[in-house]
Formats: structure tokens, sequence, C-alpha cells
């Protein structure tokens, strides 16, 4: 742990445990009360709700009696009963039962006449009802009201009128359950039928309902602790506040101690992080602190300035050792054709020397080698210097369908047996580059497959281009030739790396940097799918090429 937060929990406990004590007792006193007082609003939540369903019920008994007294469908039927033209009109009456059921903002309502003929029901389920069973609820004289617990508490009013020696009568039912979660959601509780055992996570009160007829139903009124919890949190939260305002004083004092002695060092830090990047800059100046401090600051720069240093001699060195190494090889391969050069002239002066006869008919073949062997001196200079000096990319917007397109129809001609193939994988996603020098890596790459199954029976070269799930476009040009030796292939991107006869070994190593250049990546693959030849593969992200820091490093003035 740095210094800053050891000082800071230090001073902060001390200021801690001089209010703990207190805050205990004062902790105590006020969770008993507020527990109380909680358990006595859920007692308050189920009385409540036991007067709104009693009020409910009698609301109910007198709508459902006020339709018996003076209701139209009530006294119509009992008119028609009485003029004996009942059967005919009693699918009308049947019809009104849904609306009446709608009008008085109930459950179920029945509809029935002397003998428990029921006349009409909604829902149609009650139609099931016995006769018998309806003539004892609806013929029991003034309205009245019930409590049904089967399938769930419910709130069963009743009436009956008679006229001239005939009776109809009404049975509404209302299910209390909406309004028992009606009333539970105004009152942030929940209200349950029945009685149960509370949960450790809520406190409970119970109660009881009467009709008045002997039937009672318990309540359940439950409520989550979370309010509990709240208001004990609150309580916890003073007692804190208390204790924060004593530490608070101490820690600014830590704080104050703790900037006088970590900043300095915390800036050095920061600043040692970015070594590894470059980007660290001196301290001298911006860092404040004591002696000793001030000597780390001194020693910082001094290491920083060292390193940058360094830096520069190694990239200098590298930067050397590379061109090094490319001119060894180019001298080498220049070296190569001075062999046959050399034996060429010295057999001339040789001839020339003795007046040999055969000068005229030599002098013929050797100048020949000697013009070829420059030739060949001449490309190998040329394509050096293309690798050297590569142009810096001019990206465009190109369809990398379209570069394989031409590339394949400019290599058709030179295929010959060859069977050359284009396959472009669906849609492909147009990218930023360099059309020319994308160009100039597919026909390396199609050359060189080219080449290596020229004269081979079934030979085969694939081009393919898709896009993959980044966005990046991929060209594969797959070969179906001897493939490549596994010597050959650890160095295969480098300078005068061929296993041609004719080639200088300059077109993967362009290639590749081509393809650094531009962001991407050229590499190989190995074998083909089928375990013959050769597969290279191009991959060229759609931002296409960054723009370079800085410019390549020239290369030497000779070789």
């Amino acid at each position: 742990m740095r210094l800053a937060p050891r000082l800071l929990v230090a001073f902060g406990f001390l200021a801690t445990l001089g209010t703990a004590g207190l805050g205990v007792l004062v902790r105590e006193d006020r969770v008993t009360a507020e527990t109380k007082r909680f358990s006595d609003e859920v007692a308050r939540a189920c009385e409540s709700t036991r007067v709104e369903i009693v009020h409910q019920a009698e609301r109910d008994k007198k709508l459902v009696g006020g339709a018996c007294q003076a209701g139209e469908l009530v006294d119509r039927a009992l008119v028609s009963l009485e003029a004996g033209d009942f059967s005919e009109r009693r699918l009308g009456f049947a019809q009104l039962v849904p609306q009446e059921r709608v009008a008085f903002d109930l459950d179920e309502l029945l509809f029935a006449v002397e003998g428990g003929d029921i006349v009409g029901a909604e829902p149609k389920s009650l139609l099931a009802k016995k006769r018998r069973e309806v003539e004892a609820e609806i013929g029991k004289g003034p309205a009245s009201y019930a409590f049904r617990t089967a399938g769930g508490l419910a709130i069963v009013s009743r009436c009956a009128k008679a006229s001239h020696g005939h009776t109809a009568g009404l049975m509404g039912v209302r299910h209390v359950a909406p309004l028992l979660a009606q009333r539970g959601s105004a009152l942030g509780v929940t209200v349950e039928e029945g009685t149960r055992e509370a949960r450790p996570d809520e406190v409970t009160a119970s109660c009881t309902v009467s009709d008045g007829h002997g039937a009672a139903v318990a309540l359940t009124v439950a409520k989550p602790k979370a309010e509990l919890s709240s208001a004990l949190l609150r309580i916890d939260e003073r007692i804190l506040l208390a204790a924060a305002v004593t530490m608070g004083v101490a820690l600014l004092f830590a704080v104050l101690l703790a900037r006088s002695l970590g900043r300095p060092l915390a800036e050095l830090a920061r600043e040692a992080r970015l070594v590894s990047s470059d980007a660290a800059k001196p301290l001298a100046g911006r860092v404040k602190g004591s002696d000793e401090v001030r000597e780390l600051v001194v020693a910082f720069d001094t290491m920083i300035e060292d390193l940058a240093v360094t830096r520069r001699r190694l990239a200098a060195t590298s930067r050397v050792a590379a061109w090094r190494e490319v001119a060894r090889r180019v001298a080498h391969e220049v070296k190569n054709p001075l062999a046959p050069i050399r034996a060429a002239v010295e057999t001339l002066r040789r001839l020339r020397a003795r007046d040999d006869p055969a000068f005229d008919e030599y002098f013929d073949e050797a100048t020949r080698t000697v013009l070829a062997e420059v030739h060949r001196i001449s490309t190998i200079v040329t394509e050096f210097t293309r690798f050297a000096r590569l142009p810096q990319p001019r990206p465009e917007d190109v369809d990398p369908a379209d570069i394989a397109r031409h590339v394949v129809t400019a290599h058709e001609p030179l295929a010959e047996e060859t069977k050359l193939v284009l396959d472009i994988a669906g849609p492909t996603v147009h990218v930023s580059a360099d059309r020319d020098q994308i160009v100039q890596v597919l026909t390396n790459l199609v050359q060189n497959a080219l080449d290596a199954v020229r004269g081979l029976a079934g030979a085969r070269v694939v081009l393919r281009v898709e896009s993959d799930a980044h966005g990046r476009a991929r060209f594969t040009v797959t070969d179906s030739g001897p493939g490549i030796s596994r010597d050959i292939a650890a160095r295969l991107f480098e300078p005068y790396a061929t296993t041609k006869a004719h080639g200088t070994g300059l077109g993967l190593a362009i290639a590749q940097r081509i393809a650094i250049e531009h962001d991407g990546e050229l590499s190989y693959l190995g074998p083909g799918d089928d375990g013959r030849g050769a597969m290279f593969r191009l991959v060229l992200p759609p931002e296409g090429p960054k723009p370079m820091s800085e410019a390549p490093p020239s290369p030497p003035p000779s070789v």
C-alpha cells in the first residue's frame, strides 16, 4: 500500500473508534422504534383491506338489490310472465344479461325466474348450475350478500322480486382477488387469502372478514422488509455522517501530509511507465519535493536522455545492418555473372596471345556470353532499385473483384494448358488501396503459380477473392504444383530467395513490402486444401494504408 492510503487509513481508524461506541447505543434505540412502527403499519393495512371488502360487499348488495326493485330487466320479465309471452321473449332477456353485467361492473351475473329457471348468464358457464341451487340462492328474499370461497374468494350478491305469483331474481358475483391486488398496490403490500408463516424477508399481519352469515375468511397482509431496511439504513447513514464529520478533519490533515510526500513519487512513477513508449519527458522544474526527491528526478532525467540516445543509435545500427545484408546479397548475385564474364575475357586473351586460329570463332561466342551476363547484372540492379525505391502508395477506392478479374484476364493468354480460375466468393466490400501496386502483387503471385505448374498434367491455378467478417479484402492464390520446400518457405519473403533459374528473388520481397505499406498482410499458408501445391494470401484492410509518420530510409549511395 502506498504512503498516502496508509496515512488516510490510520487517521480514519482513530476518528471512527471515537464515534463507534456512541453510535451503537443510539442505533439500538432507533431500530426498536422503527421496527414497531413498520409492524403497526402492516396491521393497519390488513384492517383497512378488511373494511374495504365489507364496504364493497355492501355496495354490490345495494346495486343488485336496486336492480331487482326498480331495474328494467326484472320488471319487464315479471310483466312478460304475467302476460304469458315469456317464452317468446326469453331470448331477448338472455341477451340483456351481458350488458347488465358490464353496467354493474361485476365478474359474474345470473338472471333467473321462478323455480330456479336460468334465463341468462355471463359467463355462459353459469348456465350449467342446477335449478335447485339457483332457486335456493335467489329465493332467499331481500337483497343480501355472502362470501364464496370455492375457486377463490368472491362476494355473492343476490336479490329476488315477486309480483302476482311470479318471481324473478339476480345473482351477481365479484371476485375479490383484483380488489386485494388493488389495495396491495395502493398500500405497498401483498394481500393474500388465508394464513401463512412469514418469510424471513417480510413482515406479516392477519385479520378476518365475515359476511354476517357465518362465513369468515382470513386475510394475510405481507410487506417486504426492504422499506424497513431502507429506514434502518438511513439511521445508519446519520450515524455514519457524524463519524464522517469527525473523520473529515483528520483526513484533511492526512491528505495535506500525503500530498507533500506522495505527489512527487506518483509523478515519477507515471513518467516511468511512459519510458517504454518513448513518451517520457524530463521532470526537472515540474516536480518539487525534498532533497532526496530532487536527486531522484535528476537521475531519472539523465536516464531518459541516455535511453533516447541509445534508441537513435540502435535504429541507425539496425538500418545499416539491414542495408548491409541487402548489399551482401546484391554483391553475391552480381558476382555470379562476373565469373563467366571473367572466364570469357581470359580465354580471349590467351587465344589472342598465341594467335590461335580459333580466336575469331570463339570471339562471337564469348561476346554473347559477356552481353548476356551484363544484361543479367542490369536486371539485378534494376530490380534492386525497384525494391529500394518503391513509390509511396496512392490509395483510391477500388473493387477487389474488379482487380482480380483484371489480373486473371491479363494472364489467360499466358496460361497455355493451365486452367486459370477466378473464384469470386459473394459480394466484396470496396477498399482503399493503390490499384497499380495491388495488381503488381497479384500479378507476381499468379505468375509464380503459373510457372510452378507449367508442364504438369491437370495444372490448375485459382485466384479467389472474398471479404471477411471485418470488411477486409482477401485474395488467395492456390496452385496444383510441386509445392515449396521447407528451407525455402522459411525465407520466402527475403530478398533474392528464389527457386527459379531465371528469377531475381525480389518479386515476393517487393510484394511483401507493398502489403505492409498498405497496412495489410501477405503470407504463405502452405499447401492447398488437397495437400498439393502452394497457397498464398493477401489481406487488405478497408481503410487503406496509413499516412507515413516518417520517410522510409534512403538506400545506400552504392552497393
